[in-house]
Parts: C-alpha cells; sequence; structure tokens
C-alpha cells in the first residue's frame, strides 16, 4: 500500500511537471506574438493607419479651436492617438512585464494567467481591436464639442444617457474606471476616481462631481473599455484591483443596509450596429474554433 500510495504521488508530480512545461512552452511560443503585435501597431499608429486615431487629432485640433481655454487637455487627449498615448503605453508596459515573468518559474496557475495575459495582449493590439479600443477617448472630444462633433461607433451623449438611465457623472465620463487614465483611491469614506497626471486636466478644467464608487457603478453610462474591452485591456494587476475595490464597495454597502450594483450586472447600450454585429461573429467564430478544437483532440475541452 506504501508503495502504491508513492507510486500515485509520483505519478501526480510528473504530471504536474508535464503540464508545467508544456504552458512554459506555449508562452515561449506567444510572447514572440504578443511583442511583434504591439510594434506593428506602433508601426501603424505611426503611418497614421488607425482611422480613429487620425480622427482624434482632428477632432481634438477643431475643439481646441472653438475652445482655446481648452488646449491643454485637448493636447493630452490627442496623444492617445500616437504611441506616446496611455491606451498603447499600457500594452508596451504589458509586454514588458510578461518578459520578465518568462522563465522564472512560478506556479501552474500563474504560467496560465500569463499564458491567457499574453493572448489578450496580443488581440488588444490588433489594428481593429484597438481602433474600437480609441472610441473612448474620441467621444470624450466629440462632447466637449457641444454636438459640433458627432461621436464615433456610439450612440450620442443623450440617447446614451436616457437608454442606459446612467447618473451625470460629468464630461468624460467614459475613461472613469479605465485604469490606463486613472484610479480607485479607497479611504474611510469610500473609493473616489482619481485621474493620472495630466489626466486631471480632466477635473481642473471642466469641473463636475467627485465621483465614487457606489455611484459610478450603479451609474455609469456605456463606453466601449467596460462593456467591450475590458478583458484585452485590463492587466492582471488592474484586474486585481478592481475586483478589491468592488469587494470593498459591495461590503460597505451590506453595513449600511444599502443595495450594491455591480458595474458589470449589465451590459451598457451605446455600441454602434456595427461593433456588436462584428462582436457577434468573433464570439460566434471564437465558439466555433473550439467545438472543432474539442472534437478534433477526442473530447478533451479546449479553451483560453
Amino acid at each position: 500500500m506504501i508503495r502504491l500510495a508513492v507510486g500515485v504521488a509520483l505519478l501526480a508530480v510528473v504530471v504536474l511537471l508535464a503540464g508545467c512545461s508544456g504552458v512554459a512552452g506555449k508562452i515561449e511560443k506567444q510572447l514572440p506574438v504578443a511583442v511583434n503585435a504591439v510594434e506593428r501597431l506602433g508601426e501603424q499608429l505611426d503611418r497614421g493607419r488607425v482611422r480613429n486615431a487620425q480622427l482624434i487629432k482632428i477632432y481634438a485640433e477643431r475643439v481646441s479651436d472653438r475652445k482655446p481655454e481648452l488646449r491643454e487637455l485637448t493636447d493630452v487627449l490627442g496623444r492617445e492617438a500616437s504611441r506616446k498615448g496611455n491606451l498603447y503605453q499600457g500594452l508596451v508596459t504589458r509586454v514588458e512585464d510578461a518578459k520578465g515573468q518568462v522563465g522564472s518559474g512560478g506556479s501552474s496557475q500563474e504560467q496560465q494567467t500569463l499564458l491567457r495575459e499574453l493572448g489578450h495582449i496580443a488581440q488588444a493590439a490588433d489594428v481593429q481591436e484597438f481602433n474600437l479600443a480609441l472610441t473612448d477617448p474620441l467621444n470624450v472630444l466629440a462632447d466637449l464639442s457641444d454636438g459640433a462633433l458627432a461621436r464615433v461607433d456610439a450612440l450620442s451623449a443623450r440617447a446614451s444617457s436616457q437608454a442606459n438611465n446612467a447618473a451625470n457623472l460629468g464630461p468624460g465620463s467614459q475613461l472613469v474606471g479605465n485604469p490606463h487614465y486613472g484610479h480607485w483611491q479607497t479611504g474611510a469614506g469610500g473609493s473616489f476616481w482619481v485621474w493620472y497626471g495630466q489626466f486631471a486636466l480632466m477635473r481642473d478644467l471642466l469641473g463636475g462631481p467627485r465621483i465614487g464608487y457606489g455611484a459610478w457603478a450603479g451609474g455609469r453610462n456605456y463606453s466601449y473599455y467596460h462593456d467591450w474591452g475590458r478583458d484585452n485591456y485590463t492587466s492582471p494587476g488592474a484586474r486585481r484591483a478592481q475586483t478589491r475595490v468592488e469587494s470593498t464597495a459591495r461590503q460597505k454597502f451590506a453595513s449600511e443596509g444599502r443595495t450594491f450594483r455591480s458595474p458589470y450586472a449589465t451590459q451598457r447600450t451605446g455600441a454602434s450596429r456595427a461593433i456588436t454585429r462584428q462582436k457577434s461573429v468573433r464570439r460566434t467564430s471564437t465558439a466555433s474554433t473550439r467545438g472543432t478544437g474539442s472534437r478534433g483532440f477526442g473530447g478533451s475541452r479546449g479553451g483560453k
């Protein structure tokens, strides 16, 4: 019995090591894919081949012409059209973080997380996907034009607010909760949104209410990041931070006898039909691919 138990234990270790080795091999293959995808995206931005990046430049210039007092802010938003933008730099940082983790060992779960992260980076660096992610800063500029410039791939501000019964969180609310532009600062009174760096001009120049997590979670409006892009554009560390803030808010609401509504309890209305069609096709294609993979490998389930 002892020999049998030892044999079973050794077999389990061998299987575990084989699994880790298999994941490590996939990581080594996926890393250059992610690295090259981010670099190719940078080249497309440099060459002016990302449509919404070009529109950001145009919108930023037109808003600054109409409202010279906002030029500092439009310059900051305009940088999102380039490699210097927070959205693109976020991908660069994630790639560098991933490089530092490759070959450093780690548990099976950590390696699986790294493999998924590399996949998300590559998807986020896809030109079409990045183009859609840029609609958030682009539509902030559209809103700042007071109707002179149309929103892109999204309902109008008024229609979106009515459809979602959204709270009035002030200009630029599409970017609230997006870890590229700020973070939730938690204190005794709860969690409140704090902009990063020059994005603090959103508050300084536009004013608006101090945004608390609870009010935002229950009353947020549509944004591409929160309703379609969060998987691809959130690092594992940022996702953990989001989970902690939500958990803290949920506990605080419960202690006060209030009902907490998760910001992701329902998907918000506001995307264009083009986006919803594109996402539906991709989801169907992914499901079909996984189904084919399952049948092709003796019934084993595929997945991320």
